[in-house]
């Protein structure tokens, strides 16, 4: 029997994975153990040694590849990239993993601000080469493709994106997620946050009131990011963001509207909306042109391989032609080849450090304009 050539065989990236919460648990690992011809992962590290234990355990990571920080991991470990999964803003890490040349896909937001994103930047300069992958797994989508291709290269009029947002709670309690882990030392979380807060008031000033400091980080950055670089990906980008507004006033995140222009002047507008209790999370972006309409729905993202549906809307012999099409890819399996490229190949990622530096200048635009509705200014980098 002839032999398979070993050019049809892609090389397995040894990976370590960091952080092992949520999104780790529902997605990246399970994704990871399913594509066994891309990546192994061959180290794991959490702030928890409970938690290592136990996802060492399922994935068959032994005891001496399991870490609760990450330089011990880059220090002892031969690894081809990292996963980093990790809360708030990702930038000391990928920052330490970049000073040694190894490529990270780093789940969204890269940074909290944009000095950081220069500082990544200049890193990844020095060494020479592409080396960070944000993870924005929507520009992965099949459907995102398909819309791209149906989309005008002209005379479009206006874009509106609705996010409804449940309890992270109810989105992912199919999972049982493992419990929450009570063995962390309370001093390396306090240092955790004090970093957090140090990097917050460079982005919106120590004057910053609190409820503003956390739509920044939890919503913003932790949710609207995905639509900024989405509209990025789909239409070159906002242009401008010229009003927001967040309600009901005292309630926390509550609903953010925002106002602004895309794609040579189209006016842009973004719901976002928790409410706690939605029976699903759904996302809508539709995109209105000169002759039809393109929309896109997405699903919650916890779960893997739920079709994304694009309806594409246009005339036909003088009538309304109306196409419903549903992907059957998986978004954060695309992202995953697409890492592999990037560290086998050079392949540059459909958003790197510059992409998500661009993000930032928008997210922070965004928080201007939630100030100003409140008869606020901020400081730091978003100070007017």
């Amino acid at each position: 029997m002839a032999s398979l050539s070993t050019e049809t065989i892609p090389r397995r990236l040894r990976i370590a994975v960091i952080g092992l919460g949520g999104i780790a648990q529902t997605a990246h690992l399970p994704l990871l153990r399913r594509r066994w011809d891309l990546a192994q992962v061959v180290a794991i590290a959490d702030l928890s040694a409970r938690r290592c234990a136990q996802i060492g355990e399922a994935y068959g990571v032994s005891a001496a590849h399991q870490y609760v920080d990450l330089s011990s991991l880059l220090d002892r470990e031969q690894v081809d990239g990292v996963v980093l999964l990790t809360g708030g803003s990702h930038a000391p890490e990928a920052l330490e993993c970049i000073k040694r040349g190894i490529p990270v896909l780093c789940e969204k937001p890269l940074a909290f601000t944009i000095a950081e994103a220069d500082e990544i930047a200049a890193a990844e300069i020095e060494m020479g080469r592409p080396l960070v992958l944000v993870g924005y797994m929507k520009e992965y989508d099949d459907a995102v493709a398909q819309a791209v291709a149906e989309l005008p290269a002209s005379g479009i009029r206006a874009v509106d994106v609705e996010v409804l947002h449940p309890s992270d709670e109810s989105q992912i309690a199919f999972a049982n997620l493992l419990p929450a882990p009570d063995d962390v030392d309370p001093r390396v979380l306090s240092d955790i946050a004090a970093r957090t807060e140090r990097i917050v008031d460079a982005a919106v000033g120590v004057e910053a009131p609190r409820h503003l400091r956390t739509l920044y980080t939890n919503v913003v950055l932790g949710s609207l990011i995905h639509d900024v670089s989405l509209l990025r990906h789909l239409l070159g980008g906002i242009e401008e963001i010229d009003g927001a507004l967040h309600w009901p006033i005292d309630v926390m995140p509550g609903s953010i509207e925002a106002r602004g222009t895309i794609s040579a002047g189209a006016r842009l507008h973004v719901g976002w909306h928790f409410l706690a209790d939605y029976p699903a999370y759904r996302e809508t972006v539709t995109v209105h042109h000169a002759t039809g309409t393109v929309q896109i729905v997405f699903a919650v993202p916890y779960v893997l391989n739920i079709p994304t549906e694009l309806t594409v809307v246009s005339s036909s012999a003088g009538f309304e032609e109306r196409t419903v099409s549903h992907s059957a890819g998986e978004a954060f399996e695309h992202e995953l080849e697409a890492f592999h490229a990037l560290v086998t190949e050079g392949v540059p990622p459909s958003s790197g450090v510059a992409e998500a530096r661009a993000d930032l200048v928008i997210a922070q635009s965004l928080m201007r304009a939630l100030a100003r509705s409140e008869g606020l200014a901020l400081d730091g980098e978003c100070s007017p």
